[in-house]
């Protein structure tokens, strides 16, 4: 008997404080798009995704990023949208007590880009400006991304268009990138 009234009460418990975690999660989800909405010194063209829905999805002109020590600033030439991405801007109530339970926390939108390196920080030795690259970051779809330059970045093969690197990362999973062969071969599937 005092054992289910020990499980009763523990389970009482957890319960009041996980309704008291998402009730302050609740109220203080928010984002940074009305600091986005001030007039941005060095301007770029972004998608921002400050409210959960389709509909809510805005071109603005944000600040430009500049990199961190370990990060690389790619100008974007391609850009593409998974499954995933869809998820995130309807907010999915399962997802959102990560995402931001009234507001999305990341304004940005995208993940899959390609580009060209346009600066690199102090201790990037792997990538210089002028490299062709892809890989997937929050934010790909604006002007500018940046990316750390130890994860989700590579260079892009010579014999791929941009259109086609910018949808491989998380959107063409079932491409192939051959690093022996260095060939694109969107025929094989894993």
């Amino acid at each position: 008997m005092k054992i289910k009234r020990l499980l009763k009460w523990s389970l009482g418990a957890i319960l009041l404080v996980l309704l008291g975690w998402l009730f302050v999660a609740y109220w203080m989800s928010t984002n940074d798009c009305n600091q986005n909405a001030a007039n941005p010194n060095n301007p770029m063209k972004a998608i921002v995704n400050c409210e959960y829905g389709v509909e809510n999805l805005q071109l603005r002109e944000i600040e430009k990023p500049t990199p961190a020590d370990n990060e690389v600033l790619v100008r974007v030439r391609a850009a593409s949208i998974n499954p995933a991405d869809g998820h995130l801007i309807r907010g999915v109530w399962l997802m959102r007590p990560m995402l931001g339970m009234r507001k999305p926390k990341n304004t940005r939108f995208g993940t899959d880009f390609a580009g060209i390196v346009e600066a690199v920080g102090k201790n990037v030795a792997d990538f210089k400006a002028g490299d062709e690259v892809f890989g997937a970051a929050k934010g790909a779809v604006a002007d500018y991304i940046r990316v750390k330059a130890d994860r989700g970045i590579v260079s892009k093969p010579s014999n791929i268009t941009f259109e086609q690197a910018g949808s491989v990362a998380i959107a063409g999973l079932r491409c192939k990138v051959s690093a022996t062969r260095d060939t694109f071969r969107p025929d094989k599937k894993f």
